[in-house]
């Protein structure tokens, strides 16, 4: 679910910011090559 959520909001933020958007999904793709994934709660 976590993962979802952080998906909607980069998508989310793209409406509003594209370049920050690219960044935030940039280092949430990084996070995922290196094995650390989103948790609940954050």
């Amino acid at each position: 679910m976590a993962l979802t959520r952080k998906l909607l909001v980069i998508t989310a933020m793209a409406k509003h910011d594209l370049a920050d958007a690219a960044r935030r999904l940039e280092s949430f793709m990084a996070d995922l090559d290196e094995g650390r994934t989103p948790e609940e709660g954050r």
